[in-house]
């Protein structure tokens, strides 16, 4: 719940809040008593989802993509916005949709000793930045799973779990290219405090091997789709292949029936006890005989 009062003096004491955005009270306290300039007060409220920053008179103000969760189920794969916005003395963290990170910083803020502006940002976006890295860590788990049945010849992958899989790296890719390039800009831009510089520098960098891990991942994924596809590919050429044969071994041996088949007269063995044996044997003959041919020829492997 949002209290009326005003966050006590810088000097007193670090307060951390974290608001359900859809309250209008929340919008109201943070425009009466954050004291936090009107440009991040503006960005804190914003309902856009892209990943941006701001700095003004000392605070900062940041948009950050994180995983979006409901109350029966933990992880989704569905991509929300986590709002942000610290000054000396206070920070405040907002959302729209209940999301996955919250409860990781929350428990380990109430685990900290002694937080300051700078300690709680790099909390934050330390926890940010590990749910990317399990996420990650969790999707190349599963694809060396399926990979390693694949090369045992056991039963492929289902195709609604590889699409499952590839979307959810597209959108880590998304998330970790998103806040890579907030990050940089960041640093670059001199509205930033230098109180907060150095944590997003070293934000900046653990960015870097996520990043490159999610692009091996998309790569290995690629690569697992292509052997698929050429698998699939192999065991269709292979089953065209198997009934053409079938369909060369039986033409001669239909031509045989269907000329016996014929009501016409003067008709070949129509007379004689042994007419329907001699068709029989010249039906086969002619099917072994189209084997030979075509084995002679190369055209059966086996």
């Amino acid at each position: 719940m949002v209290l009326d009062d005003a966050p006590p003096p810088d000097e007193v004491t670090f307060r951390w809040l974290h608001l359900d955005l859809w309250d209008q009270r929340s919008a109201r306290w943070i425009a009466d008593q954050s004291k936090l300039p009107p440009s991040v007060q503006a960005l804190f409220l914003s309902p856009d989802d892209q990943p941006r920053v701001i700095g003004q008179q000392g605070a900062l103000g940041l948009v950050l993509p994180d995983f979006e969760r409901e109350f029966d189920r933990e992880e989704t794969e569905r991509i929300g916005a986590l709002r942000l916005a610290v000054r000396p003395g206070l920070m405040v963290t907002g959302r729209y949709h209940p999301l996955h990170t919250p409860d990781i910083f929350r428990h380990r803020a109430a685990q900290a000793e002694m937080l300051d502006a700078p300690a709680a940002l790099e909390l934050i976006l330390n926890s940010l930045s590990e749910t990317l890295t399990l996420r990650t860590a969790s999707v190349s788990s599963a694809l060396l799973g399926l990979e390693d049945k694949l090369l045992a010849d056991q039963d492929p992958p289902d195709t609604r779990s590889l699409v499952a899989l590839r979307r959810l790296t597209a959108r880590l890719a998304r998330m970790s290219g998103g806040m890579h390039t907030t990050m940089v800009r960041a640093i670059d831009d001199p509205a930033v405090a230098p109180l907060y510089r150095d944590v997003l520098g070293r934000m900046e960098r653990r960015l870097q091997p996520i990043e490159r891990d999610v692009a091996a991942t998309q790569s290995q994924l690629r690569l697992l789709r292509e052997e698929l596809d050429l698998q699939a590919g192999q065991r269709t050429n292979e089953n065209v292949y198997l009934l053409s044969i079938i369909t060369a071994l039986i033409m001669p041996a239909t031509l045989v029936t269907g000329f016996f088949g014929m009501n016409t007269g003067g008709m070949p063995l129509e007379h004689g006890g042994a007419g329907t044996m001699l068709a029989t044997i010249l039906a086969i003959g002619s099917s072994l005989a189209t084997w030979w041919l075509l084995r002679t020829m190369g055209l059966i492997r086996r």
